[in-house]
């Protein structure tokens, strides 16, 4: 549900008045130690994400919609392509993975941030074109699991099957958001020489196992699976990577990523703005994006 600033004031207020909070109780919901951190960010203007020109939007066609037989994740495995205006289902182009969210899937992936729009926008003012491909990852973090490679479909499966509808594979970026944007840093990660860019978009990474385990159970099944894919622990390995990450400075998820900031090789590669975990700061942050992903498969 959309959250307005008026709502959101009405919303802290009546909190304030029922909880009694002082100064220092709002202080301490800042510091969530109480509950009410999601409102009190609106009521303070912490998520308005500045909303991107109109005139950077254009009017994409329909995605298409399929399905195949996934081994790595033993199961039919859904998916969309997003193709720019003027371009169909065999067209000869490059391709960008986009990765979902937790509790999400391939269509959404393919609206989030309203990349379709921005992707049409940016083609009719010149930008070189490329389509945006999305699978059903589930809800494993996009790590290989025990009877569930999610990582091993995109890259063994998905990307031969999109090759085979004609996209161009040898010239591949991948973007995803929040549990996609931990996913699109591991695809960096493992896969070094395969993608041009991979874009993270307020990408959900924790401190620790615990704190993962907490948020949820299933993101990784022991804790020698999180050492294995903790990407802060690993950040030294992006040296030398293609990676663009972007987190609006309310996100939940803005201290983990300020840790992984501050031990990459190059932390200009990371950029915190006003914003929230929302598709309003995925907008916000959106057509820079498709610009850096269409110049680094046109590279």
């Amino acid at each position: 549900m959309l959250i307005t600033r008026r709502t959101a004031l009405r919303s802290l207020g009546g909190a304030v008045g029922l909880l009694g909070l002082s100064a220092g109780g709002v202080a301490l919901v800042d510091a969530e130690l109480l509950p009410g951190k999601s409102v009190l960010n609106h009521a303070l203007g912490r998520c308005d994400a500045a909303p991107p020109p109109a005139a950077l939007r254009g009017t994409p066609p329909p995605p298409v919609l399929g399905s195949f037989r996934s081994a790595a994740r033993r199961r039919e495995v859904r998916f969309a392509i997003s193709y720019p205006p003027g371009y169909a289902d065999g067209a000869d182009l490059p391709v960008c993975l986009a990765l979902h969210g937790y509790a999400s899937d391939a269509r959404a992936a393919i609206g989030a941030g309203d990349y379709p729009q921005f992707i049409a926008g940016a083609v009719r003012d010149g930008v070189a074109p490329f389509a945006l491909a999305a699978p059903d990852g589930g809800n494993g973090y996009w790590h290989p699991h025990a009877g569930d490679d999610p990582l091993g479909m995109l890259v063994d499966e998905f990307l031969p099957m999109l090759a085979s509808r004609g996209l161009r594979t040898d010239r591949v970026a991948v973007a995803g958001w929040s549990m996609g944007g931990y996913g699109a840093l591991l695809c960096g990660l493992t896969y070094r020489t395969r993608f041009r860019l991979a874009v993270a978009t307020s990408p959900a990474i924790f401190h620790s196992y615990a704190d993962a385990h907490h948020v949820n159970p299933g993101a990784y099944d022991s804790p020698d699976e999180w050492a294995r894919y903790d990407v802060s622990a690993r950040a030294k390995e992006f040296a030398g990577l293609p990676v663009r990450i972007e987190i609006g400075a309310a996100d939940p998820f803005a201290p983990a990523v300020r840790t992984l900031r501050d031990r990459l090789p190059d932390r200009g590669v990371v950029r915190i703005a006003t914003g929230c975990h929302d598709n309003a700061f995925w907008a916000y942050a959106a057509p820079a994006q498709v610009r850096a992903i269409s110049s680094a498969l046109a590279a």
